[in-house]
């Protein structure tokens, strides 16, 4: 069973896996919690540090080839032009980039490779799997990501029929009130801020009108959110 569960900000939403996930433990059936954001894997990660390391090894490359032609005898502008190299190096390293269309192809494959193969695999092998996030919240991810770029959702629309489908799509909502309530309230230190709140509020409340996808208000106390869940299931 493949259950996938969104939310507004503020939501409960890690509470409220936990609590299913306990929950269905104690009926005695395995159960594992998959979370994924497109080009946020642990193997993702994993590449980054690679391709860190490679480019800081280029860098230190450069610069010792640098020193070995510049002439023998010391002299300043030798010294400074060594110490300058150096510094636009690590000037360059800070600023590393990777560009959109190669960030978003590689989270794309990675996306293929979490949920096409990783997803079947964890159902396979747990009673229960709660996704935290899916395939909506990767499409809101990339739109705020490359709010430019109006082809992020069609890259990601054909990988979708080889998804496997959740039992139950589970989306934990908030009156913007609350919302905002609850966010003053938990005062994150890299919270967004109120106009990317408010748009990423929107985007979710598009949801609310698909048939796939199960509404529950978590406006009231955790106890009884969670016994609307469990009848929801």
């Amino acid at each position: 069973m493949i259950i996938a569960i969104s939310g507004v900000d503020c939501a409960g939403k890690s509470t409220h896996i936990e609590l299913l996930k306990q929950h269905f433990i104690s009926q005695g059936k395995t159960c594992t919690v998959f979370w994924y954001r497109p080009g946020y894997s642990d193997e993702m990660q994993k590449l980054k540090t690679i391709v860190r390391k490679g480019v800081k090894l280029s860098q230190s490359l450069h610069t010792d080839g640098l020193k070995q032609f510049l002439p023998v005898k010391e002299t300043h502008v030798a010294e400074e032009t060594v110490a300058e190299t150096e510094r636009d190096n690590r000037s360059e390293g800070a600023k590393f980039h990777v560009p959109a269309p190669i960030w978003l192809t590689t989270a794309l494959m990675d996306t293929a490779f979490q949920w096409a193969l990783k997803l079947r695999i964890l159902s396979r092998k747990y009673d229960v799997v709660i996704c935290d996030r899916y395939v909506e919240d990767a499409k809101l991810d990339l739109q705020f990501k490359y709010p430019n770029i109006s082809w992020t959702d069609s890259l990601l629309k054909p990988l979708t029929a080889v998804f496997p489908k959740p039992d139950k799509t589970i989306l934990l909502w908030l009156p913007m009130e609350e919302m905002v309530r609850r966010a003053e309230e938990k005062n994150e230190p890299f919270a967004d801020d109120e106009r990317t709140r408010k748009m990423r509020y929107r985007a979710y409340e598009f949801l609310t009108d698909e048939d796939d996808i199960t509404v529950i208000d978590a406006s009231g106390d955790i106890e009884t959110t969670h016994q609307r869940i469990l009848e929801a299931l």
